[in-house]
C-alpha cells in the first residue's frame, strides 16, 4: 500500500493553542467584554497586540515544544491565544456568527446544559445566566508569576480601553506538591492524541518514536499514541477516514475559518473529600465480598479511571501501582482492549508486562474513565475501531486552586479542581458527542458496563446514584460500585472560536472576510 504523506500545516497562520497545543505549566485566563456600542477602542488595541507578535503561532509553540524537549522549562516560554465566543464575533463583525455551522457554538454552552448533564448555569461562575463574554485571552509559561504578571498587564490595557473583565483572571497551574496529577491524584494527559501534519521543513507536529521497520510505525507517535488527521482539530484540513493510513474529507466551513479551531472551556470543580470517601467506604464493602479480598481504595480508584496515579494503565499493572511503568512513555499508553498489544522489535528497553486483550473488562472496566473516552481498538456504538478517532479532542488545561491543606475538611474544602480545555474542530461531533453520549450514558461507547464515575453527569435512577461494574480476581460475575454524591461539577464555561491569525486581523481591522 502507498504511503500517503502527512499534509503541510500553515503553523504561521495558525494559533499555537490549536496546533500543537500549549501545554504548559501555568496558565491565565482572561474573560472579556468587548465595549458596547463601540467597541473599537479595543479591538485597535487587541491589533496592536497582534502587531507586536503576542498571539503565539503554531510555528513559535512547536518551537517551543522542541526547546523544552532539549533544555527543560527554563525561562518564561509566554505563549498567548485569543479565541471568539459567538456574540464576540458579531461585536467584531456584525452577522459573523451566523456563518459558522455550528448550532451548539453559536448558541453558547449554557444553552446546552440540559444536554450536557450540567445542570442550571444560573449558579455558574463564568458563563453562566448572564451576558456571556465575548472573549478569552489565555497566557501560558513555564514560570507562574510571569504568566501572572504578563496576564495583568494585558487585562490593563484593554480595560483602559474600555473593556470590561467580568470575573477575576481564571489562574491554573500544575500541582507542585504532584506535578502532573489532577486534584484526585491521577497522572493526566497520557493519552493525547497524535496529529499528523509537518511544517515548512517537513518537520512532523507529532515524532514518530516506532523504528521505520514497525508495521504500525506509520500509525503512531509514541506508542499506543494514535495519528490523527489535522482535519479533526483545525479547520481546512483532512479528516479522519475509516482507514486510518488515508485522509478524510475537509470539513464544509467558510474560507475565513480555514486554520482555525473550536475551544470548549469548562470549569470543573472536584469535591476530594467526596472521592476519597467514597473510595473508602466502596472499598471496604467489596472486600467482604469473594474476590475483592486484597481491594482497597487506591485499587478501586485506578479501576474506575483505567490507571494508577502514576499513570500505570491497569491493562499493564492490574494489581498494583508501577511508576516506572507510569512514567515511562514508551509503555504507558501502549496497550490495546480488543486484542493483545503487539511485543515490538524496538530499541526502547525491555517491555514490562505484556497487555492482554480484555474485550469484556474483566481487567480494566468497560466503564472506566479511559474507556468512555478512547476504545483504541475496539469497535463501539457508532463503528468500527477507526470511528473513535473522528471523537478525539486534544487537552490543553491544567488544573486549578490549592492543595489539599493540613487540617483542612470537608466542611472547610477549598474551590479546587480542572480549568478543562479542548481544541476540536466539531463542538457537537467531538466534545459534546464524548460527554453526552458516551460519558453520560450507561450503555455507551460499548455494553451496559455503567456510568463514567469521574466526571459522567446524567443519572437515570431516582437516587441520583452512578453504578458501574467492576471484575473481581478471578471472578466471571460482575459487582456493582455505587456512588451517591457528585466527585466533579460544572461551574463555568463557554465556546469559543480560535480564528487564524489572517482572519484575526482581518476581524480587528474591520476588512471584509473571505465567504
Amino acid at each position: 500500500m502507498a504511503v500517503v504523506a502527512d499534509p503541510p500545516l500553515a503553523l504561521d497562520h495558525i494559533q499555537g493553542i490549536a496546533v500543537p497545543g500549549f501545554f504548559k505549566p501555568h496558565q491565565a485566563l482572561l474573560l472579556l467584554h468587548l465595549p458596547s456600542p463601540d467597541p473599537k477602542p479595543a479591538l485597535g488595541e487587541l491589533l496592536r497586540m497582534l502587531d507586536a507578535g503576542l498571539f503565539s503561532t503554531g510555528r513559535q509553540a512547536l518551537d517551543d515544544r522542541a526547546r523544552f524537549r532539549e533544555v527543560g522549562a527554563d525561562g518564561p516560554g509566554l505563549l498567548r491565544a485569543i479565541g471568539f465566543t459567538s456574540s464576540g464575533l458579531d461585536h467584531s463583525a456584525q452577522g459573523l456568527s451566523a456563518t459558522v455551522p455550528s448550532m451548539a457554538f453559536r448558541g453558547g454552552m449554557a444553552a446546552r446544559a440540559s444536554l450536557l448533564g450540567d445542570g442550571d448555569p444560573a449558579g455558574w461562575q463564568v458563563g453562566g445566566r448572564g451576558p456571556m463574554p465575548h472573549l478569552l485571552v489565555l497566557v501560558a509559561g513555564n514560570d507562574g508569576p510571569a504568566v501572572a504578571q504578563d496576564a495583568e498587564a494585558l487585562a490593563a490595557r484593554l480595560i483602559a480601553c474600555g473593556a470590561v473583565l467580568p470575573v477575576p483572571i481564571q489562574d491554573g497551574h500544575v500541582r507542585a506538591q504532584a506535578p502532573g496529577r489532577e486534584h484526585f491524584g491521577f497522572a493526566d494527559g497520557i493519552s493525547q492524541p497524535g496529529i499528523r501534519g509537518v511544517d515548512d521543513w517537513g518537520r512532523p507536529i507529532t515524532p514518530r518514536r516506532l523504528p521505520a521497520t514497525d508495521p504500525e510505525h506509520d500509525l503512531f507517535g509514541l506508542p499506543g499514541q494514535h495519528l490523527v488527521w489535522p482535519g479533526e482539530f483545525v479547520l481546512g484540513y483532512p479528516g479522519a477516514s475509516p482507514d486510518p493510513r488515508l485522509p478524510g474529507p475537509v470539513r464544509p466551513v467558510p474560507a475565513w475559518m480555514h486554520d482555525g479551531a473550536f475551544l470548549v472551556y469548562r470549569r470543573l470543580r472536584q469535591h476530594v473529600f467526596a472521592f476519597r470517601r467514597t473510595m473508602a467506604s466502596e472499598a471496604a464493602r467489596l472486600r467482604s465480598l469473594p474476590g475483592f479480598g486484597t481491594v482497597d481504595d487506591e485499587r478501586l480508584a485506578a479501576l474506575l479511571v483505567g490507571r494508577w496515579p502514576s499513570g500505570a494503565p491497569v491493562s499493564r499493572s492490574p494489581q498494583a501501582d508501577c511508576p516506572a511503568l507510569g512514567t515511562n512513555a514508551l509503555f504507558n499508553n501502549d496497550f490495546r482492549f480488543d486484542d493483545d498489544t503487539p511485543v515490538r522489535q524496538r530499541d526502547i528497553g525491555p517491555s514490562p508486562r505484556p497487555a492482554g486483550a480484555d474485550p469484556l473488562g474483566l481487567v480494566c472496566p468497560v466503564a472506566s474513565h479511559i474507556r468512555k473516552v478512547n476504545l483504541r481498538d475496539q469497535a463501539s456504538d457508532v463503528g468500527g475501531a477507526s470511528a473513535t478517532q473522528s471523537r478525539r479532542i486534544l487537552r490543553v488545561g491544567v488544573p486549578y486552586g490549592p492543595e489539599v491543606a493540613d487540617g483542612e475538611t470537608e466542611a472547610t474544602e477549598q474551590d479546587r479542581g480542572l480549568l478543562f480545555l479542548s481544541i476540536q474542530a466539531s463542538i457537537e461531533d467531538q466534545f459534546e458527542f464524548l460527554q453526552a453520549r458516551w460519558i453520560n450514558s450507561r450503555v455507551r461507547p460499548r455494553g451496559p458496563g455503567g456510568d463514567d464515575m469521574l466526571v459522567g453527569r446524567n443519572a437515570a435512577p431516582p437516587d441520583g446514584a452512578r453504578r458501574c461494574l467492576v471484575f473481581g480476581d478471578g471472578m466471571v460475575r460482575p459487582t456493582e460500585v455505587v456512588a451517591t454524591e457528585p466527585f466533579v461539577t460544572m461551574t463555568g464555561g463557554g465556546y469559543f472560536f480560535v480564528p487564524s491569525l489572517t482572519t484575526l486581523r482581518a476581524l480587528l481591522e474591520g476588512t471584509p472576510l473571505p465567504p
